[in-house]
């Protein structure tokens, strides 16, 4: 029995080397991956594990092949447009788009980033809303409006504190809550992306 006893310890001593020979190949392995990757990345330095799933690699990887990412952004927002009947959610789906242009503006002036960051970060945006747009859609196209008064389509409201903040940032963040609470306020766009958006032949 004594000899059971010493030969279960010997077995289990094993099992936890091996355990620890295999945590400390991983530990290397996730810090090499993650080295790879931040190199990858790292003309996005602020996006680098900001960005929910892939959007990252996949967005950075259009930009890198010559796509206009305020394209993407601008064909992401239309395709979740095409899923909805004219009603509340259809006008306030629109008035996202605006806010989005108003903050790309606000994110040029008074945030740190690339224009590509800026425009990256809202593709992303836009990837995910439009996805739940058709989600949505598929209950009642004619959707209601408070349906877009939560996730993930009040996460733009997020996008500017992953950039860090000039020196000339006014004193109140953007936000796109008006003084009642609600979700989106009006917006008025944004002239500088507007021509932009035109020079693309959009």
């Amino acid at each position: 029995m004594t000899l059971l006893y010493i030969l279960l310890i010997i077995i289990a001593f094993i099992l936890w080397k091996i355990y620890r020979q295999l945590l400390a190949r991983n530990l290397i392995f996730n810090a090499e991956w993650e080295a790879k990757k931040k190199e990858e990345f790292k003309d996005y330095p602020n996006l680098w594990g900001k960005l929910e799933g892939n959007w990252l690699e996949v967005f950075a990887n259009h930009h890198k092949n010559g796509l206009p990412l305020l394209k993407i952004a601008f064909l992401l927002m239309l395709e979740g447009t095409t899923k909805f009947d004219f009603s509340e959610g259809s006008l306030k789906y629109d008035t996202l788009w605006d806010c989005s242009k108003e903050l790309l503006e606000h994110l040029e002036k008074y945030h740190e980033g690339s224009v590509a960051e800026h425009e990256i970060a809202i593709c992303t945006y836009w990837q995910i809303a439009a996805g739940a747009a058709e989600e949505l859609t598929k209950e009642n196209k004619e959707m209601e409006g408070k349906k877009l008064e939560t996730e993930p389509f009040t996460n733009i409201e997020k996008i500017a504190s992953i950039f860090p903040k000039k020196a000339n940032h006014p004193s109140k963040e953007i936000t796109f809550f008006d003084e009642k609470g609600s979700f989106p306020r009006e917006s008025k766009g944004s002239a500088l992306i507007d021509e932009k958006i035109k020079s693309l032949g959009l």
